[in-house]
Formats: structure tokens, C-alpha cells, sequence
């Protein structure tokens, strides 16, 4: 599959994923949320952030296992992320900004097709991330160290972001599955 079908893939997961999160009122969404989104005041409402978060960590997922495919769109991806790493600098979001540098990164250190293929690795992201916000967590704090049973707090309270992770993720390995691939090529 090429990175415009799974864009594709990754959008249609993004909105189930967050579709499920309304279903399941994990991310309480009412009228003026709506109407925040598309007013000036649009990052200001809690749960239009959780849901565009969940959305594009989704559609990230989706397209991670072939962020080191040199291609135009990789190219684009990069000044995209870019740019979102600028502004997360000037808005003072210091871990989501080194959170998200990180994991752009981690797709080109190795092979194509190697552990970025792996159906076991939407689960380690997951889990690197709820260590990284742990460890920042016990820096911060004059009272406790580290805790492994906050790392499974974050995953348990944030379940949502795991199941993000997970379908994105899975949702690019089913569409260059070899029936995929079959499905599209008879089409041609």
C-alpha cells in the first residue's frame, strides 16, 4: 500500500477511534466543545484537545512503520512535524514536543520492515510513552520516585491513547496485508 492509502487508512481509524471515545464517554463532548472548534477558541476546550490528540496519534500510528521509506511524502511529513515542533518549542510544551521528536525519529534507526512492522509494537510505544511521562513525573516531584505501578496508572487512565496506538497501527499492517494487496491490484 502506498502512504496515500494509508493516510487514508490511518483518517477512517482516527475517526473510529474517536467515534469510541464519545460511544464510550471517555472524552465528554457537548455543544460548545463543537463550537469551539471552529472558533477562534478552539485549544482552549479539554476535550476538542483530547479528541484531535487521539485522532492524530491515530493517523501517526498509521503511517509510522513506513517513516523511513524516503519518498516525497516523508519529505512532507517531516516539514509538517517540524512545524508542529516549533510551535510546541514557542508554547512551552517541553514534553510533548520531545515526546513527539522522539517518536518521529524512532522509525528511521532501523531496517524497512524490521521492528516497526512488528505486531507487538503499538504496545511497547504505548508503554515508552507512559514511562517517559512517568520519569518526567518522579523528576518533578519533591515526594516519590519512580513508579512502575503509575507507568500502568497512565495506561489504565489513558486507555484510549493505547487503543489510538493499536488501531493506527494495525490498521497499516492489515492494509499491506497480501490480501490487501490483492484486493487493490485486482481493482487496476
Amino acid at each position: 500500500m502506498n502512504f496515500s492509502g494509508h493516510l487514508v487508512g490511518g483518517v477512517l481509524a482516527g475517526g473510529a477511534v474517536v467515534a469510541l471515545a464519545v460511544i464510550t464517554r471517555n472524552t465528554f463532548v457537548e455543544v460548545d466543545s463543537v463550537n469551539q472548534l471552529f472558533s477562534r477558541q478552539a485549544w482552549l476546550s479539554g476535550d476538542t484537545k483530547a479528541l484531535t490528540a487521539l485522532f492524530l496519534i491515530t493517523c501517526f500510528m498509521a503511517l509510522f512503520p513506513d517513516l523511513d521509506l524516503p519518498s516525497i511524502q516523508q519529505r512532507w511529513f517531516y516539514r509538517v512535524v517540524l512545524v508542529v515542533l516549533v510551535v510546541l518549542f514557542f508554547m512551552g510544551q517541553g514534553e510533548v514536543f520531545a515526546l513527539v521528536a522522539i517518536l518521529v525519529l524512532l522509525p528511521v534507526i532501523h531496517k524497512h520492515r524490521g521492528w516497526t512492522h512488528w505486531p507487538i509494537t503499538p504496545f511497547l510505544i504505548a508503554i515508552m510513552m507512559a514511562l517517559i511521562f512517568e520519569y518526567q513525573r518522579s523528576t518533578k516531584s519533591w515526594v516519590g520516585g519512580f513508579s512502575v505501578d503509575n507507568v500502568f496508572l497512565y495506561l489504565k487512565t489513558y486507555w484510549m491513547y493505547v487503543i489510538g496506538c493499536v488501531l493506527g497501527h494495525y490498521t497499516h499492517l492489515l492494509l499491506d496485508s497480501k490480501y490487501f494487496s490483492n484486493i487493490f491490484r485486482l481493482g487496476k
